[in-house]
């Protein structure tokens, strides 16, 4: 293992023992028998060796793509565990075509507002949309993707999966709480940008992305390579290597985690040295980060005033859904956007689907203008067709409290008052992390100084220019310090 890849090495071309447990497609690519539905599940959503009796909390999302005359798309929740593997390899008997699995846990409903835990880090891949490689097998196509990242310095999936049309590469990790999910994100980002030339799927980075289930079928792909399957892997299909977390994304990411921190730090100690005075906070929130804060606090707050069942009583459903369905707006894909506030209806209000849908309408409306680039006229301006809504007129429409702005901490959704706090909360923390003195610590080394001081001027008769010389300060601070000694002694 070398210093910067944090994997195994593996074989690109790796091969198993024994005739059973291979075999190739009819047009030649090698995949895995042995990665079937059980496998799969199990890959992505192990036991949770933290309880005595293996069992994880949450559900994972089954979809199958159908043609019922009614809707082209079903979706159901199955718990995480054993009975997901019977209801994944149930599926298949009944006949495999389309069927997805999601690749995270949810609390009760699939969405990003509902994420239970974060198990594995994601790329897919529409190969076929590039001319250069439309063409190529599949397997060739991944030796290209594992060159690529091999060149980048990117450590290499823990398996690639053959969809029909494209390939999913996926990096098994550790469970991760859901306050991961800013730097898993940064990840996917990462990794999407790296195999950009793959074909990479921009729009397929979200922590609720559903991907084709290991032995079903894809019916919109050539005869040939229709079945979905294991090609490349790292390990053994029944057990893929597993990275850290924190090693894949100090790898895959520009500086580490400790990088940053170090970067920050000595940023904000020049310009203290330079200046005299903290640095003050430069951070900049573009809309999208702005919004994203927004739904953020909104999510904080409604947990806040209900830790129990998050439910809001009647009176604040309304308002809190609208707003958090507008920050949904400018952060969210529209269709992810649906799905998201059909869940955050359910979560705050126990909305069904249709009661959501028809009160969220404008909203929802708003956005499909703004997707398709329709503008508003808005005081003399053409503006995009999303509501607009300033921090300070979210906290009156939702009565948020100073103490709830404390105790929820939340970040945008606060007066100037808590505003302050904050950045004197931030200067402290820097400050600390620079190993710099608190103020206590400051002035009581400031009044011993004074007091030497004192007694030097009065012993040796040493004036200011000569004790800011022995002691190795400035003149302005030995007055200080004197003064202090001089007031407190009496």
């Amino acid at each position: 293992m070398t210093a910067r890849l944090g994997h195994i090495p593996a074989d690109q071309s790796p091969t198993l023992p024994g005739e059973s447990r291979q075999h190739f497609w009819p047009d030649g690519t090698f995949r895995y028998e042995l990665f079937g539905p059980r496998q799969h599940l199990q890959a992505l959503h192990p036991e949770n060796t933290r309880t005595h009796n293996g069992l994880r909390k949450g559900v994972i999302s089954f979809a199958q793509r159908v043609s019922d005359g009614k809707k082209n798309w079903k979706e159901w929740v199955v718990p995480v565990g054993g009975d997901a593997i019977l209801q994944a390899e149930q599926v298949l008997r009944a006949g495999g075509d389309d069927v997805y699995i999601s690749q995270q846990v949810f609390n009760r409903w699939r969405g990003v507002a509902d994420l239970s835990a974060l198990g594995s880090n994601y790329v897919d891949l529409d190969y076929h949309q590039r001319a250069r490689w439309k063409e190529k097998r599949p397997g060739d196509v991944a030796a290209s993707v594992l060159h690529k990242l091999e060149e980048g310095d990117i450590p290499f999936p823990s398996y690639i999966l053959s969809t029909g049309r494209g390939l999913v590469c996926v990096w098994l990790t550790e469970l991760l709480p859901p306050m991961a999910l800013p730097r898993w994100s940064r990840v996917q980002k990462a990794l999407a940008g790296v195999l950009t030339e793959f074909g990479a799927d921009k729009r397929a980075l979200d922590a609720a992305r559903v991907f084709r289930l290991s032995g079903s079928t894809n019916s919109r792909a050539e005869w040939d390579r229709r079945q979905v399957g294991m090609i490349w892997c790292q390990g053994t299909p029944d057990a893929p290597l597993r990275h850290q977390f924190g090693t894949l994304a100090d790898e895959v990411l520009p500086y580490t985690q400790a990088q940053i921190i170090s970067l920050q730090a000595e940023r904000a100690a020049r310009h203290e040295e330079r200046e005299g005075r903290p640095r003050q906070s430069a951070q900049k929130l573009t809309g999208a980060t702005y919004w994203s804060t927004v739904h953020d606090d909104l999510q904080s707050l409604r947990r806040y005033r209900n830790p129990e069942t998050g439910t809001l009583p009647p009176g604040q459903r309304d308002i809190w859904l609208f707003v958090a369905a507008n920050a949904l707006s400018w952060t969210r894909a529209v269709d992810d956007m649906e799905r998201e506030i059909r869940i955050l209806a359910m979560q705050s209000a126990g909305w069904s689907e249709s009661e959501s849908k028809a009160r969220m309408s404008a909203v929802v409306k708003r956005a499909q203008q703004a997707a398709s680039g329709k503008m508003v006229a808005y005081s003399g301006k053409e503006v995009d067709a999303r509501y607009r809504m300033k921090a300070d007129t979210i906290i009156d429409w939702l009565q948020i409290e100073p103490e709830e702005m404390r105790s929820a901490d939340l970040r945008v959704l606060i007066d100037a008052d808590r505003c302050r706090e904050r950045e004197a909360e931030r200067q402290t923390e820097s400050r600390r992390r620079r190993g710099a003195k608190d103020r206590n610590e400051q002035q009581a080394a400031r009044l011993e100084l004074g007091r030497q001081c004192l007694y030097l001027a009065t012993k040796d008769g040493m004036n200011r220019d000569d004790l800011a010389a022995h002691f190795g300060v400035s003149t302005g601070h030995i007055s200080n310090a004197m003064k202090e000694a001089r007031a407190a002694d009496g």
